[in-house]
């Protein structure tokens, strides 16, 4: 079995896009399960927190950083998710009227809402550049900087990681078959921790840690 930290994916999200479709031949709508940004909210009320916070929403990354303000982390797919079913909600409508503007378009394509809407004045919203997020504090990089990893192998030995993915992934092509996951940096750690158990991984795996280390080493007293 093959495992790869994808170091080499671009950063900026259209360019991420085009990439993994490129190179790995995957649709838009697996592609977007990949790719991640993060925000950073400031809010008036608390109630605007709580009503998001009510709903049942998978793979978000979400920090308290300050008073009423906050860093959320989600991938694309959650994104077009909120917007298709949660457009009720103040967040989402300012969410979705700050991206359209700054995302592709192929991002929102069957999810943009067909009436328009209003932006609440008393939310806040900052796209953060991955300038801005390597410059955050070791134990929130730790949590909202994205790796993506790809493995190959047969099915037997996919079957047995597959519980140990925190995020979702895509399965693509037979065997052997590729997989497609992302971890945060601390996720990541304790995945690789996890490898450490299956000899033939050790030597991929130490390496995957040591490039990790060398690329985000205040992260390590973090986690």
């Amino acid at each position: 079995m093959q495992i790869k930290w994808l170091s080499n994916v671009p950063s900026e999200s259209r360019e991420f896009l085009n990439f993994i479709k490129t190179k790995y031949k995957l649709p838009s709508e697996e592609a977007f399960k990949l790719i991640y940004i993060t925000l950073k909210l400031k809010v008036i009320s608390d109630s605007t927190i709580y009503k998001f916070l009510e709903r049942t929403i998978e793979g978000i990354k979400f920090d308290e950083i300050g008073k009423r303000e906050y860093l959320l982390t989600l991938s694309i797919h959650t994104l077009r998710e909120l917007v298709k079913e949660h457009l009720d909600l103040k967040l989402i409508k300012n969410l979705y009227l700050l991206l359209s503007k700054n995302l592709p378009k192929e991002f929102f394509k069957d999810v943009s809402p067909k009436h328009s809407i209003l932006a609440s004045q008393d939310i806040v919203l900052q796209l953060l550049s991955q300038e801005k997020k390597i410059k955050l504090p070791a134990f929130l990089k730790a949590k909202h900087i994205i790796l993506t990893f790809y493995l190959k192998g047969y099915c037997e030995d996919l079957i047995a990681l597959l519980s140990l993915f925190p995020n979702s992934y895509i399965l693509k092509g037979e065997n052997p078959y590729q997989v497609f996951t992302n971890f945060s940096i601390s996720e990541a750690l304790v995945f690789l921790l996890k490898l450490k158990e299956f000899e033939h991984l050790k030597n991929e795996v130490e390496n995957i840690w040591e490039n990790i280390k060398i690329f985000f080493p205040d992260c390590f007293g973090e986690i």
